[in-house]
């Protein structure tokens, strides 16, 4: 080979073709130590007979369909790098061949460009292969006898990798766990407080992971917001400005349309290039992007819903299309995604932005595993305090192509977190919270907000009343009464029995 023993595939392409990504998971290397392709970590080990035997980028992509996955970031880089008679060359060579195929069905949709027409009588080749990737619906190319078979089209399709653990976490129909926890709370009313709760603890969980406290005021109207998902509104500039304004406080940031400056996400402190955490896709680029992440949403789609709810929210983060209220938007848009799939039914509510609370380090991961790699490709120079100048200097596309494994094990698990923990906690210990208040309401006659907000207190620190709240009830409520709350609150709640 004329590059030795470095990078073969994509990495010799990248190295190559000066191509500036975000990155690729697997690297391909030639081993004299192996006799057949074998992956180690993230590194495709190869004898050198297997390996491209020139410096022809066509023989280093079909390499990389076949032994390193679909990175279409970085196809769509090298494409943008390829002649049309390279392309035409091979294909006369081998006009069945699958990878040549799929490189020639890519070319057009990247470039624009069109290859002559061929005569081929192979089936059809898929793109992505469905024991390793998450498929979407069938996009049949007649030309080359491809099946463009992503999660979404090639103007929107961020890959899921059909790992294991995401395998393992699909297999749980939580679907129908909600509907058996409904069926098991007891009655409407008990059913209207679960879910009261839920929705009130939803959002006041997606305003804490903004670092923020909601009004009273601001919090009804988020309620109201959550609830009214349930009219399964097709996502449009329209409805997605409606909710922004809705979201924030602010009035000189309520937005009326996408936005059309750069937005960045920085770390605290003074504004350095260092502390720009994440910049979002440039002006010019939000509405097209928005435009393809909306059709995605409105569709009907082949995959499981919980991943499109994902797919959707994570994308509108990532693209950041206003100025602020991002970030509230995006979790909404799980539960609005959801409802529009019918796994909601009307009023149910999965409360994933308390789940994502209590995992902010974890949330965060899974935002960096696409966020950190996109930063690579910015130069940012600091103008003022609050401006600074920002080139994007990547190759290809990554806010339409990104990895979305991390993000997508991240989202069901927390989707199982809602359920088990804070609505099927919730529900008990609403049962029990009832039973407590039962008992002592037939035994002693208390005034009804005292006696709630003795048994709050009392669970709050472990079925114990402090002096403080002794002496605060003293001439209220007599101590042998509150005797009786702290032993039921300590049976009901805290024995093991």
């Amino acid at each position: 080979m004329a590059n030795g023993y470095g990078e073969i595939g994509y990495g010799y392409l990248v190295d190559k073709l000066k191509l500036s990504v975000s990155g690729y998971r697997l690297h391909a290397k030639v081993d004299a130590g192996v006799s057949a392709v074998r992956q180690q970590g993230d590194v495709v080990l190869v004898p050198a007979s297997v390996a491209p035997s020139s410096d022809d980028p066509i023989d280093h992509l079909e390499f990389a369909l076949k032994y390193q996955g679909v990175e279409l970031e970085v196809l769509q880089a090298v494409c943008s790098n390829l002649a049309p008679d390279q392309i035409e060359y091979r294909l006369t060579a081998s006009p069945n061949g699958k990878y040549i195929r799929t490189i020639a069905a890519l070319f057009e949709k990247f470039t624009g460009q069109q290859l002559g027409a061929r005569v081929i009588s192979a089936p059809y080749v898929s793109l992505f292969d469905p024991k390793h990737y998450i498929c979407g619906t069938d996009r049949f190319q007649k030309k080359f006898r491809v099946n463009f078979n992503g999660i979404g089209d090639l103007q929107f399709c961020p890959v899921i990798r059909r790992t294991h653990t995401l395998t393992d976490l699909l297999a749980r129909d939580i679907f129908a766990e909600l509907q058996a926890f409904v069926e098991s709370v007891g009655g409407e009313e008990n059913l209207d407080r679960a879910l009261g709760w839920a929705y009130l603890d939803e959002t006041r969980s997606s305003f804490a992971i903004e670092h923020e406290l909601p009004s009273e005021d601001k919090s009804r109207r988020f309620v109201q917001l959550l609830k009214g998902a349930h009219e399964k509104r097709e996502l449009s500039e329209t409805y997605l400005t409606e909710l922004q304004r809705s979201t924030i406080a602010n009035p000189y940031l309520e937005a009326f349309a996408f936005r059309n400056e750069q937005n960045w996400l920085q770390q605290g402190g003074r504004l350095r290039a260092s502390s720009v955490s994440y910049l979002p896709p440039p002006a010019a680029e939000v509405n097209p992007l928005m435009t393809a992440l909306m059709n995605f949403a409105n569709e009907k789609s082949d995959i499981d819903p919980l991943l499109k709810a994902f797919i959707v929210s994570f994308a509108f983060v990532f693209i950041h299309p206003f100025m602020d209220g991002n970030g509230r938007i995006s979790r909404f848009l799980a539960h609005h995604s959801l409802c529009r799939s019918g796994k909601l039914e009307q009023g149910l509510i999965l409360p994933i932005s308390v789940a994502m609370a209590h995992h902010e380090s974890r949330y965060l991961a899974a935002l960096q595993s696409v966020s950190r790699p996109i930063r690579n490709l910015w130069n940012v120079t600091v103008i003022d305090e609050d401006k600074i100048h920002a080139t994007f200097t990547g190759s290809a596309n990554p806010y339409r192509y990104w990895d979305a494994t991390d993000c997508m094990e991240f989202g069901v698990q927390m989707t199982h977190y809602a359920l088990d923990t804070s609505l099927i906690k919730e529900s008990e210990y609403l049962k029990r919270y009832d039973t407590v208040y039962a008992r002592i309401n037939s035994r002693f006659d208390i005034v009804d907000k005292d006696l709630h907000a003795l048994i709050r207190m009392a669970y709050s620190n472990e079925g114990k009343l402090s002096v403080n709240r002794r002496k605060q009830y003293l001439h209220r409520v007599p101590p042998a009464v509150l005797d009786a709350i702290e032993a039921e609150v300590h049976a009901v709640f805290f024995s093991e029995e």
